[in-house]
């Protein structure tokens, strides 16, 4: 491995509740061999993370460019891990100082190296939207961040598409998320195979709602549904909307509202229900949680689309099919996508393949 120190700039760590910020932390903890250096540079929160994380070397620097410039010149010629989403660095989702810092870091220091993983990618909107121009600028920065990267890397073959597209480079490299739920140690108790868990934030949880909203009416009526767990933090807008939509089934009664929950109960909730029902999509799937969940715990993954002909959305269950699947069928997907996923997805898998790209231009090539 590289003698050059590690430095990874990231949003939010835990306990702050953030996706890139948790993914940020995990892919280093299961780094090899030098998972014990590591200089995190986060926006916020950096005294609330040191005490949780038991981990020293946590520096925040508020949105400031000037404190992450002159934190990124202490480090000198070092590995840099960009994890970017341009909502995670500036509300509007259009940190315009970002590609100028890390540009001056890398004229002073020409031996060091950027890796930057791109954890969003702007859509296609019309020209009227009130979020046409934000997109566009947004398209800016991250092609200046490619045209200084020695390394990019993303997380669906969608954002691969768009990545070429803005950057003009090929030598983009994809990984999928992993679990933020660790399966229950030696859970031995058996699925109740009524039991259903919708996972996420709450516009994930309301959108997986609206999608599945007549098949849970059928699943209740037939008694194929009895309880479904839903669970997540809550918000004002999105959480009302899914009670309201919630209210007006036969039996409201079968929501059980968690909120948010610590990791160990959502493994054991995960352990315990039969299926998950998911929001992803052929675009989506390596981005999502909830999906890699399903697959960390061996919980059946229902998607809304019709039966997928690729690896690893084969292994995942297509709503038409819940209530006819065999239980011998359903036991051949779940194995399979769990064995998929601790071989393509897991946490140790995804910090080697970071550890190989940002530090070796040859093996990155």
């Amino acid at each position: 491995m590289s003698a050059r120190p590690l430095v990874i700039i990231t949003t939010r760590l835990p306990p702050q509740i953030c996706g890139i910020g948790t993914h940020s932390w995990l892919a280093h903890k299961h780094r090899p061999n030098d998972s014990s250096s590591g200089d995190f540079l986060v926006m916020e929160g950096a005294a609330a993370s040191r005490a949780l994380l038991g981990w020293d070397a946590i520096t925040d620097f508020n949105g400031d460019p000037g404190k992450l410039g002159q934190a990124l010149d202490g480090a000198g010629p070092a590995n840099v891990l960009l994890h970017y989403a341009g909502r995670a660095y500036q509300r509007f989702g259009c940190p315009t100082w970002i590609p100028g810092v890390l540009s001056k870091w890398k004229a002073k220091f020409p031996d060091g190296r950027l890796t930057v993983f791109f954890h969003e990618m702007p859509g296609k909107l019309p020209r009227l939207s009130r979020h046409f121009l934000i997109g566009k600028i947004n398209a800016r920065i991250i092609r200046q961040l490619a045209a200084i990267a020695d390394v990019l890397v993303t997380n669906t073959e969608n954002h691969v598409a768009i990545l070429r597209k803005l950057s003009g480079r090929e030598d983009i490299h994809c990984i999928p998320v992993g679990s933020n739920i660790e399966p229950t140690a030696n859970s031995s108790q058996p699925r109740m195979n009524t039991e259903f868990i919708i996972f996420g934030l709450p516009f994930g949880r309301l959108q997986t709602l609206q999608w599945f909203d007549s098949e849970i009416r059928s699943w209740q009526a037939s008694r194929r549904l009895a309880t479904l767990h839903l669970i997540g933090p809550e918000d004002d807008k999105f959480t009302g909307q899914a009670n309201e939509l919630m209210d007006g089934w036969p039996k409201p009664s079968v929501a059980v509202v968690h909120g948010l929950l610590p990791s160990a109960e959502v493994s054991r909730l995960f352990a315990r229900a039969q299926f998950a029902l998911t929001n992803v999509t052929p675009e989506t799937w390596s981005k999502s949680g909830a999906f890699m969940a399903c697959a960390a715990t061996g919980c059946a993954a229902v998607i809304k689309a019709d039966e997928m002909q690729f690896i690893p959305l084969s292994y995942a269950i297509a709503a038409k099919e819940v209530e006819k699947i065999s239980d011998v069928e359903l036991a051949s997907r779940t194995v399979s996508l769990k064995a998929w996923y601790y071989q393509n997805a897991d946490w140790a898998v995804t910090a080697k393949r970071l550890a190989v790209l940002s530090e070796t231009k040859e093996l990155a090539s």
